[in-house]
Parts: C-alpha cells; sequence; structure tokens
C-alpha cells in the first residue's frame, strides 16, 4: 500500500513535497512529545529529591516556616532580601557546595546524592527567588 501512494505521490511533484512536509512534521511532533515527557519526567524527579531531602527545613514552598526550618533558621528562598544580602553565596556553584559539604544546622548531602541531583536541587530552589 506504502509503496503505491509513493509512487502515485511521486509522479506529481507538488503531492510529493506536501507528503514530505507531512512526515517531517510527524518526526518533528513525535520528538517534541518525547522531549516533554522527559522533561516532565526530570521535574517530577526533581520534586521528590526537594521533598524527600529539603522540604522538612524549607518548606515545599521554600519560605522555610517549618518547625525544623525554624528551629535550624533555614532561610526563606522566596524573599527578595534574603537573595540580595547573600548574592555571594547564590551563584548555582556556590549553593550547590553548601549542599554538598552542609553549612550550620544543614546536612551535607554529598555522600547522600550524586553531583546531578544536587545541581537539579539547586536549581529547583533558585526558582523560589522572586522576579526582579
Amino acid at each position: 500500500m506504502i509503496r503505491n501512494v509513493l509512487s502515485h505521490i511521486h509522479n506529481r511533484p507538488g503531492l510529493f513535497i506536501i507528503a514530505l512536509l507531512l512526515i517531517e512534521l510527524t518526526i518533528i511532533g513525535t520528538g517534541i512529545a518525547q522531549r516533554r515527557a522527559a522533561n516532565t519526567r526530570r521535574a517530577d524527579r526533581v520534586g521528590e529529591l526537594f521533598r524527600n531531602n529539603c522540604a522538612r527545613c524549607h518548606g515545599a514552598d521554600g519560605r522555610g516556616k517549618t518547625p525544623t526550618g525554624e528551629l535550624f533558621k533555614a532561610p526563606d528562598f522566596t524573599d527578595a532580601d534574603w537573595w540580595q544580602q547573600n548574592a555571594k553565596i547564590t551563584s548555582t556553584r556556590s549553593l550547590a557546595g553548601i549542599v554538598s559539604r552542609g553549612k550550620g544546622g544543614m546536612p551535607a548531602f554529598g555522600k547522600k546524592l550524586k553531583r546531578s541531583d544536587i545541581t537539579a536541587l539547586v536549581n529547583h530552589m533558585r526558582r523560589f527567588r522572586p522576579a526582579k
């Protein structure tokens, strides 16, 4: 059947071009759908990592308003002033180092989590930062 369609289209250049475009759009659409699904799985994984390792102190909303967060003075990541006052330590590299080695009452996660997971967590946490 496909061979018949192709031979029919091949004799008509306009239809041939349209068929090629439709095939290309189908391939592109499939790739986009696969990337979206992978991004969703990645976001779900990072959310789970945050809930399991960070939210106990920093809260699901990043405000640090949990009993443990208040005990250990966890920062409010939604506070623009905190970001400004701590500008020297808010680069991705610095924050990843803090997550890896710990700081104050915060435990070190460097032996528990992979470096890529720590970077993903830092990027997730940076989303709490208010827009300028």
